[in-house]
């Protein structure tokens, strides 16, 4: 019988560096990350509140809006039946209370980290937080490649969103 795929926990950094232009060397293991999930060989989960994180980061400038077809083709991202969302529910957010005060977790660092602990996820996936106060109740880990080849001429059109299509915050 064949080995369960591994899960793994994506936080919003792992969607807006997907996302960035500017982060091309954090964007292809991302994309290599879901082109492996697409395929079944790792499960991608999230929690539903990335969403409103992703469509409206608190780096971008004030006044500056993504466009509605922006905002259509993140959304479209978020519906890839490979990408697994969870629903804050009660057990989430009375365990992102409990680990917020007791890891003193920001509010939204504190759902995703309960996220992932309910799921019972074999690693949490985050670039730019610090969960490494979790690491005794949640394996936290550097995202890496999963595939061999060493680039990605020659493989399947991206799974998502390019930097292009999401405009002004992708740019140099």
């Amino acid at each position: 019988m064949a080995d369960s795929p591994r899960l793994l926990y994506w936080d919003t950094s792992m969607f807006l560096c997907f996302l960035n232009k500017k982060e091309a060397e954090r964007r292809k293991i991302a994309q290599d990350i879901l082109e492996n999930a697409r395929k079944g060989r790792v499960v991608i989960i999230t929690s539903w509140f990335t969403v409103a994180e992703v469509i409206r980061p608190k780096a971008v400038p004030p006044g500056q809006k993504l466009t509605p077809d922006q905002i259509s083709k993140i959304e479209g991202m978020f519906r890839w039946k490979w990408l697994k969302k969870i629903q804050v529910h009660e057990l989430i957010a009375f365990k992102a209370v409990e680990l917020a005060r007791n890891y003193n977790l920001k509010p939204a660092d504190s759902i995703h980290a309960a996220t992932a602990v309910i799921e019972n996820v074999d690693a949490l996936h985050a670039w730019d937080r610090d969960y490494s106060v979790l690491d005794i109740i949640l394996n936290i880990e550097e995202p890496k490649m999963i595939s061999i080849q060493p680039s990605f001429d020659g493989m399947e059109p991206q799974p998502g969103p390019t930097p292009e299509d999401v405009g002004e915050k992708g740019k140099d």
